[in-house]
């Protein structure tokens, strides 16, 4: 009987099978930025939320997009003055999908209130996202308020130095400065709402430079490299949104975004712990004895579900790329294996070419690879137990995986592949791994979590955070 999970590792059981997409709503005036902001957090480049006049954007109307399906969007305007039509609708809305007696994937599982920065004074928040906030507040609905375009308000600040500032990191750091100060009074606005909504507390908020940030002060092009460094902040958006939604969604959020890796490999790590005690302890349904076998390709098929890859030939679940993983793994099955050799180019090489040749039969992928026949065997009628051989393969697979997932998660979100992956992009994440130093460094701290007698720590808490810290130490 293996340890009980911990608190994270139980909320991310069948969560994708009750609500494999997080649906989310933004507000905000036309020009706000939704788009941008949406694009950037899930990766798209089709969330083309409505244009139409104030009170005309239908909320009830589903977005989804064939890059990441993983998410559904619903989007209104912002509430123009003594509009309450729109008011009304939204409100409707809200309250309708804020049923608990819904479905858990039918809810809604937060809410984005988008403002821009004002550049130039006047009111920052309206009477009708007042009463949004307070309408959210009352459902327990997560909502954050985004202050879009924050870059224009540095922008404004530097053009108007930029004759005298020569210097252009000094000009920056004015313009960041001054723009911070003039932020702070964004900040009170919003908490003099929360005081006169009576707000247990202030609305979580955020300010987002969009993609006009490149073009900041088009009249000194030095300028141009300084600016790239103010698109951001959607990482720390991600983060907030991550701690105010329900803990039964956090996996379904951490798997639709595409921009927090940190957060994708929480995810990858609970995910594949997880399995390891819930398989030892009897927990998952297997025909006869759980085999470490069969555990290890639940482990894969989840891990790699945490990417939300655009894999439209299935490479990262075929048993070819499994085979690889084992390729990699298999000098953990001694623990007086020598010191872990590198993994070879040569021969991921040769196995990626004869997967993607025209000819579709070759040699059985344990022969190319070079696998023991001892080994395979071993792997395929080992049952799963607490024995420090087979932990030592499962935590290796585990780590090692999760590492190549994210060499290939920033491979994959660079314009030319945009999310689709193939065996082309696999094979350059294997080449970026295994010419690091990580599958021996990784290898060897395995061999010392798991240790030569002992086995595992029986406490799963710290068993997933050294793991986390094996991730982190070598990412």
């Amino acid at each position: 009987m293996g340890p009980e999970p911990t608190a994270l590792e139980r909320t991310s059981q069948g969560t994708f099978q009750l609500c494999d997409r997080f649906r989310i709503a933004s507000v905000g005036r036309s020009g706000a930025g939704k788009s941008s902001l949406i694009n950037h957090i899930f990766q798209v480049n089709d969330a083309k939320v409505s244009h139409h006049e104030p009170g005309e954007a239908n909320i009830y109307s589903e977005f989804t997009s064939e890059t990441n399906p993983r998410f559904i969007l619903h989007d209104s305007k912002g509430f123009e003055p003594a509009d309450a039509t729109t008011f009304n609708i939204v409100r409707d809305f809200i309250k309708k999908k804020s049923d608990k007696s819904l479905k858990l994937q039918d809810q809604l599982h937060a809410l984005l209130l988008c403002i821009k920065t004002p550049i130039a004074g006047g009111r920052v928040v309206e009477s009708g996202d007042e009463e949004l906030l307070k309408l959210a507040h009352q459902l327990r609905i997560p909502v954050i308020v985004v202050f879009t375009q924050y870059d224009k308000l540095i922008r404004r600040h530097m053009v108007a130095k930029e004759k005298i500032m020569k210097d252009p990191k000094e000009l920056r750091q004015w313009g960041e400065t001054q723009a911070a100060q003039d932020f702070e009074k964004c900040v009170d606005s919003l908490e003099g709402a929360a005081i006169r909504l009576d707000l247990d507390t202030t609305p979580r908020y955020i300010n987002v430079s969009g993609e006009s940030s490149f073009a900041l002060c088009m009249r000194r092009p030095d300028f141009a490299q300084v600016t790239q460094t103010y698109t951001g902040n959607i990482s720390p958006l991600v983060t907030m949104t991550r701690k105010l939604v329900e803990e039964d969604l956090w996996a379904t959020w951490a798997r639709a975004q595409q921009v927090d890796l940190p957060l994708k490999i929480e995810l990858c790590v609970a995910k594949g712990m997880d399995y390891y005690w819930r398989a030892l302890a009897g927990g998952i349904p297997l025909v006869g004895d759980a085999l470490l076998r069969e555990t290890l390709v639940r482990v894969h098929e989840e891990i790699v579900a945490c990417w939300n890859f655009k894999d439209m030939k299935s490479v990262l679940t075929c048993e070819e790329f499994k085979h690889l993983m084992v390729y990699v793994v298999q000098d953990m099955k001694n623990n007086n294996y020598p010191k872990s050799s590198p993994v070879e180019i040569d021969k991921i090489n040769q196995f990626v070419t004869l997967c993607t040749a025209a000819t579709a039969s070759f040699a059985p992928p344990a022969a190319v690879l070079g696998l023991t026949f001892l080994f395979v065997k071993w792997l395929s009628d080992a049952a799963l137990e607490n024995a420090v051989d087979v932990q030592r393969v499962l935590i290796a697979y585990i780590v090692d995986l999760i590492l190549i997932m994210e060499e290939l998660f920033q491979i994959a979100l660079q314009p030319k592949v945009f999310g689709r992956v193939s065996w082309e992009e696999l094979q350059e994440a294997f080449h970026a791994y295994a010419l690091t130093a990580s599958p021996r460094n990784t290898h060897d701290r395995v061999r010392d979590l798991v240790g030569q007698r002992g086995g595992l720590h029986p406490d799963v808490y710290l068993i997933r955070k050294a793991v986390e810290e094996l991730v982190r130490q070598y990412r």
